[in-house]
C-alpha cells in the first residue's frame, strides 16, 4: 500500500477556511474587520501578516480536522466551548505520533493564538501551560547545538562547491547544485532573512545591483520586527549571483516567466517548503547533519559570540532581536557550547598523556 503524504491524509489535513464549520467561519473573519484598534472596534488579527494568517488558518484547520474526525466537534456549539482540557490532551496525543515534538509545540501554539484572538475574554492560561511546557520538551529534543558549524565553515563549503560546480564538465542538476550552494552562501551571510524572505526575494525589487554590488532590501510589513531592512550582500558573491541570474536561471526555468529569483528544477518558483529542504539536504550532504535555515542565524551570531565576543553587540540586528535578554540568552547558549567544546578536548588530551606507554603498540599488535 501506497503510503499517504501528510497533505494527502484526511486525518492530517490543514481544512481551509470554506470547509470550518459556520460558527469557525465567522469568528475567523471578525478577526479581520477593520475598525480602530484604540477603540476596540478592529478585529483582533487584523495586524497579523499574510504569512502569519495562514501559519494560524493552517494550525486551526488542522485542529478541526482533529475535532471532526475523532467525532468531537459539536458544529452548535462556540468555536472556543470545543477547546477543553479533554480535547486537546487527545489532540496532543494524536499529534505526537504522527509528527516531532518540536511540531506539537507549533500546532498547540497556533491553537492558542487562534484561541485568544476569538475569544479573549476567556482564561486561556491552561491552554499557555501546556504550550510553554511544549516548547521546553521540544527545545530539550532538538539538539540543536550539535548541529550548529561555524559562519565561516559554512561560507567556505559554499564558495567551494560553487567553484567545483563552475569549473566541472556538464552534468545533470548542475543547475541546482549551483543554486543551493547560492542560497547557502547568501544566507549565512545575510541570515537577518528568515526564510519567507529568502523565499520571495523578487530581482529588482528586493535584490538590487547597485555599482557592481548587490543589496538586499525588504520593507517593514514584510520583517518579523516590522522594520525596513538593507542588507549589503558582500562583494565576493557578486560573480555567483551574476552567473546565477545570467547563465542558470534562464535553465531552471525554461522559458517560463518570473521575477522571483529562486526558481525550481520544473520552472517555477521555490515555495518555503522547496528552500527549506534544499538548504537542509545541502547542509547534510555537506557537514553530516542538516542546518536548517532558521539556524544559519544561531551559527552566525554563536561564531560571533565565541571568536569575538567583544562585538557581540551586533547579534541583536543580526537576529532581529528588539529585547537584549533574547541576544543575552543566545550569547550564554554560545559560551556554554564553547565550554563542552573544551572540555571534550581537553579530557582527549588528558587521556593521550595518561595513556601507558606502549598501549597503542599492543592495541596495533591485536
Amino acid at each position: 500500500m501506497t503510503q499517504l503524504l501528510p497533505h494527502e491524509d484526511p486525518l492530517r489535513r490543514c481544512l481551509k477556511v470554506h470547509e470550518w464549520p459556520e460558527a469557525d467561519q465567522s469568528a475567523w473573519e471578525k478577526l479581520f474587520e477593520p475598525g480602530d484598534i484604540l477603540e476596540g472596534t478592529a478585529g483582533l488579527g487584523q495586524h497579523w501578516c499574510e504569512d502569519t494568517r495562514e501559519k494560524y488558518r493552517k494550525g486551526y484547520g488542522r485542529w478541526l480536522t482533529f475535532l471532526i474526525t475523532s467525532g468531537q466537534c459539536e458544529v452548535n456549539h462556540a468555536p472556543e466551548d470545543r477547546v477543553t482540557l479533554e480535547a486537546v490532551s487527545a489532540y496532543i496525543g494524536q499529534l505526537s505520533e504522527e509528527v516531532a515534538s518540536w511540531t506539537v509545540w507549533g500546532r498547540l501554539s497556533e491553537l492558542l493564538a487562534v484561541c485568544k484572538a476569538m475569544a479573549p475574554a476567556a482564561d486561556w492560561s491552561w491552554l499557555n501551560r501546556a504550550v510553554r511546557r511544549l516548547e521546553a520538551q521540544g527545545r530539550a529534543s532538538k539538539d540543536k547545538h550539535s548541529r550548529l558549524r561555524p559562519a565561516a565553515e559554512i561560507s567556505h563549503w559554499a564558495y567551494g562547491e560553487l567553484d567545483r560546480t563552475l569549473k566541472a564538465p556538464p552534468a545533470r542538476h548542475a543547475e541546482t547544485k549551483f543554486r543551493d550552494a547560492l542560497l547557502v552562501g547568501i544566507l549565512i551571510a545575510c541570515p537577518t532573512m528568515r526564510l519567507g524572505n529568502l523565499t520571495k526575494i523578487k530581482i529588482g525589487q528586493h535584490l538590487i545591483k547597485l555599482k557592481g554590488r548587490y543589496e538586499l532590501r525588504f520593507q517593514g510589513f514584510e520583517m518579523k520586527a516590522r522594520k525596513p531592512i538593507e542588507i549589503p550582500v558582500p562583494e565576493s558573491l557578486t560573480a555567483y549571483i551574476n552567473h546565477y541570474i545570467e547563465q542558470v536561471r534562464p535553465i531552471l526555468l525554461d522559458g517560463n516567466d518570473s521575477d522571483r529569483l529562486w526558481i525550481t528544477q520544473y520552472g517555477k518558483p521555490m515555495t518555503d517548503k522547496a528552500i527549506h529542504a534544499a538548504i537542509s539536504k545541502a547542509t547534510e550532504r555537506a557537514f553530516g547533519r542538516a542546518i536548517n535555515p532558521h539556524l544559519f542565524r544561531d551559527c552566525a551570531v554563536t561564531s560571533v559570540a565565541i571568536e569575538d565576543p567583544k562585538h557581540i553587540g551586533i547579534a541583536a540586528p543580526i537576529l532581529g532581536h528588539t529585547d537584549p535578554r533574547t541576544t543575552e540568552k543566545h550569547y550564554i547558549q554560545a559560551q556554554q557550547l564553547h565550554a563542552c567544546r573544551t572540555l571534550v578536548r581537553s579530557l582527549k588530551d588528558l587521556r593521550a598523556q595518561l595513556q601507558p606507554a606502549g598501549a597503542n603498540a599492543k592495541r596495533r599488535k591485536h
